[in-house]
């Protein structure tokens, strides 16, 4: 693959797994190459391939032998779809998290001992949990946010190098 930032993105949203079968597929080859490869039985390449497939990530040309009746793929990567779905996840992990961010900027919570409500439903318990019984406290987020526009940073930073 062309780029570690892209390969590293890969890895974080499918597996190194499926990385690493991507890596086998530069040129086109059966499964059950890429499996003597790796070293995996070949029904794992096959989960990780259909996995793969299913992206839009490799495609297969199948054939049928006439003989046993048994159909073979022959695999190869799309390399201008890989570029184009790294972004699409980036894209989509940042509207996630803008959503999280604007929902912990604008909203107050409260927490107990076992769970974390909005000023509303504490506000009807009478800031007393139904469950542990204990008293609803208002909680700091401040440290979420943090978490959050530092994973934002992070990925626009990835989007950059892409």
């Amino acid at each position: 693959m062309r780029s570690d930032v892209i390969r590293n993105v890969l890895a974080e949203c499918l597996s190194e797994s499926h990385v690493s079968v991507l890596d086998k597929l530069s040129d086109e080859k059966y499964d059950e190459d890429v499996a003597a490869d790796l070293g995996l039985k070949a029904t794992i390449i096959r989960t990780l391939l259909n996995d793969l497939h299913e992206n839009s990530l490799v495609e297969y040309q199948r054939t049928k032998n006439k003989k046993t009746g048994w159909y073979t793929y022959l695999w190869v990567r799309r390399e201008g779809k890989i570029k184009e779905y790294v972004q699409n996840w980036l894209n989509f992990q940042l509207l996630e998290l803008n959503s999280r961010l604007e929902d912990e900027t604008r909203n107050v919570t409260f927490n107990c001992e076992c769970m974390r409500v909005p000023y509303e439903s504490a506000m009807e318990a009478n800031f007393r949990c139904g469950s542990c019984g204990g008293d609803f406290v208002e909680y700091n987020n401040s440290e979420l946010i943090d978490e959050i526009v530092s994973e934002v940073a992070r990925i626009n930073s990835l989007v950059e190098q892409i």
